[in-house]
Formats: structure tokens, sequence, C-alpha cells
């Protein structure tokens, strides 16, 4: 499912303000920690967002590998480090994301997700081709490049 553009933005990385320009293609990993392959610590309904989110169904949060921030008191700390997770590609993410409407969230949750914009990107074309229609929220730690944002 990877697209060209993905395979560029990802061999000479920008995603986040650190500009490392680390080719992630080649297996090198960034500041935030991770190489091209997805990772998620964990995918479920999550009843302990802020109530405009969580709603009374819960959203339905994906909790991506890795971090951009690497906050020393970071309340994630072994996923935001990368020593959590399980590696996934690109089409079973899409299956998550329909998997967690199936389970009535209120949304697809994003969580810290940056360093995966261009997987992900393709991950939410493929599920919304499958039937994925509600809303989905960028939950990211605010340390944003404009130009990801506008991907």
């Amino acid at each position: 499912m990877r697209h060209d553009t993905e395979s560029c933005i990802l061999a000479d990385c920008s995603l986040c303000p650190r500009n490392c320009h680390v080719d992630r293609t080649a297996g090198k990993t960034g500041y935030c920690g991770m190489d091209q392959k997805v990772k998620i610590a964990r995918a479920a309904l999550h009843m302990w967002e802020e109530p405009c989110i969580s709603g009374t169904r819960g959203s339905g949060a994906v909790f991506f590998t890795g971090c951009n921030l690497r906050c020393c008191f970071c309340q994630n700390r072994e996923i935001a480090i990368g020593d959590s997770g399980l590696e996934i590609t690109e089409e079973r993410l899409a299956e998550i994301f329909l998997e967690l409407q199936e389970k009535d969230a209120a949304n697809i949750n994003l969580v810290t997700g940056t360093h995966y914009i261009p997987q992900i990107i393709t991950a939410l074309d493929c599920a919304k081709k499958h039937g994925l229609n509600i809303p989905v929220v960028y939950n990211c730690g605010g340390y944003e490049n404009t130009e990801t944002l506008k991907l």
C-alpha cells in the first residue's frame, strides 16, 4: 500500500520540527526512535480522555510507539521511547480503525502519531474505502511541522 510520496518523506525525514533528515526507509531511526515500520503499543476503546472526545462510548485510541518530544516525565515513557509495542502493517492499521468503529468508538484517536503520518494517511484512505465514517482525532504533543499537519 506504500505510496511513492510516503517513501520520499521517510527517506529524508522532516515530519517533526526536529528535522533529523534520517533515511527511515533504510532502517535508520529518527529522534522519535522509530524507523519506517509502524509500531503501536495499544489500540482499544479508551474511556479516559476528555469527555468531549470519549463521549459515552469511548474513543478508539491507537497509541503509537515512539515520540518526537521525549519528555523526561512522560506518563507513557515505555511507549514514547519505543520499548513497548507491536509492529504492524498499514493494512493491519486500517483493519484496526475499522474494528474500533465496529466496537462503537466515538472516533479514531491517533495518539502521538506524528512520526507515522504518511503510513496513517495510507491506512485511513484504505479504511475509508472500506466504510470508516467516524471522526478522526489527531492527539499529539503539539510539537508539529505545519507542512506535516497539512498532509
